[in-house]
């Protein structure tokens, strides 16, 4: 069987290195022919599967991103989604079950952004410095029984791509939803694979020639599922080095803190040693390098805010540390808040700080309360009874 040994040395195969590395080396070749332009190139592992440590510099291609697909294995398998989530990733590990548990929406959010973490860090353990974008990620709109297909109701896919997409940018990387199929319907789903994850369905979509196509005509999201969860504000571009990330889709805020990294002129160099101390140094999405950057030359950084989230409202916008006196101002034709830092001159490693906030703040859409919240008075009613059965017997 030569899946398992080499027919020719006896020897047990791996298959990234016998078969996908070799595949990846002829396969840019071929893409680098047909267009020599220097074109970057997205590679996977396999799916939900932490990069492996075999993939060293030699086997690596030019202008690679690592591409990593994940998708919460339980939700997908079981096709359900509730209050109780599985941190599949450490229970596959021989994570003791109990420690792989999570209850509440926070808790979701929690679970993922630790299973997301773990994939993009392996990754810069195993490459070094190399950019991270996860290729593919969803949830499918058939969970619980296909229960919103019959209510309208997508309450329950809602809440799970939020905790998906909170996971993302908890952990600043970015990324592509599975998926957008015009031809989806309710009944027959993507039509591929029994697979229905598709958050735009034309079941429920404008006919074709009705209404208009100004940025303010409601019809043209008719078809869109849960766009309160996906269509959300995020940095596009930013005059620093992201470090951190927080929307909360309840009550329409967002905060976002950068810093300016410091720039080099010997970048190969710096990028040598950096790749060496990443690779040694178990690197942290939470702690990215600021050093040997380009020389940032733009005090503006741009934030995509959707018209959806403050169409018809007012909203805010607040700084801390060295951002504030930052001025700011919003185009609703593109959708983007504009922010000038106040300083060109401030020191390496400083620390920007925004907060964006609706007013009056949207209503909670679910509640987002904690386990212990949750459960609290089951336990107190475990505890008390635990009580005095102790106390009957003592007396």
């Amino acid at each position: 069987n030569y899946f398992k040994n080499n027919p020719k040395t006896g020897e047990k195969i791996d298959w990234y290195t016998d078969f996908y590395y070799p595949f990846l080396q002829k396969w840019a070749g071929i893409v680098r022919k047909a267009c020599p332009l220097p074109k970057i190139v997205f590679v996977e592992p396999i799916p939900n599967e932490f990069c492996p440590e075999s993939w060293t510099p030699e086997r690596q291609i030019p202008n690679m991103v690592f591409s990593p697909h994940w998708y919460d294995l339980d939700a997908l398998f079981r096709k359900e989604f509730g209050n109780f989530t599985v941190n599949v990733q450490s229970l596959s590990r021989g994570v003791f079950p109990l420690k792989t548990f999570f209850w509440g929406h926070p808790s979701a959010r929690r679970n993922y952004g630790i299973q997301i973490r773990n994939l993009i860090e392996a990754g810069y353990k195993s490459l070094g410095e190399r950019p991270v974008f996860i290729g593919e990620t969803g949830v499918p709109m058939d969970m619980n029984k296909a229960e919103a297909f019959r209510t309208g109701n997508f309450t329950w896919q809602g809440r799970m791509m939020d905790a998906l997409i909170c996971a993302l940018e908890q952990n600043l990387v970015g990324f592509t939803l599975w998926n957008y199929n015009p031809l989806n319907e309710d009944a027959t789903g993507d039509q591929w694979n029994g697979e229905n994850f598709s958050w735009f369905s034309n079941y429920r979509a404008r006919k074709i020639g009705s209404g208009t196509n100004e940025q303010g005509d409601s019809s043209l999201d008719q078809g869109g599922r849960i766009l309160d969860t996906i269509v959300r504000p995020y940095p596009a571009k930013v005059a620093g080095i992201p470090l951190k990330f927080e929307y909360e889709v309840n009550r329409g805020e967002f905060t976002f803190e950068w810093a300016r990294p410091n720039s080099s002129s010997s970048s190969s160099t710096t990028t040598t040693t950096k790749n060496q101390h990443q690779i040694d140094a178990s690197p942290s999405v939470k702690s990215p390098p600021l050093d040997g950057h380009p020389e940032i030359t733009s005090r503006i950084t741009e934030l995509f805010v959707p018209h959806q989230l403050v169409f018809g409202k007012k909203f805010v916008v607040a700084f801390d540390g060295a951002a504030q006196g930052s001025q700011w101002w919003y185009d609703a034709a593109t959708q983007t808040l504009y922010v000038e830092q106040p300083d060109p001159a401030t020191a390496t490693g400083t620390v920007y700080k925004m907060i964006f906030g609706l007013t009056p703040p949207n209503s909670s859409k679910w509640p987002l309360r904690s386990h212990w919240e949750d459960f609290a008075m089951y336990y107190l009613s475990i505890l008390a009874v635990v009580l005095a059965i102790i106390a009957y017997f003592a007396l």
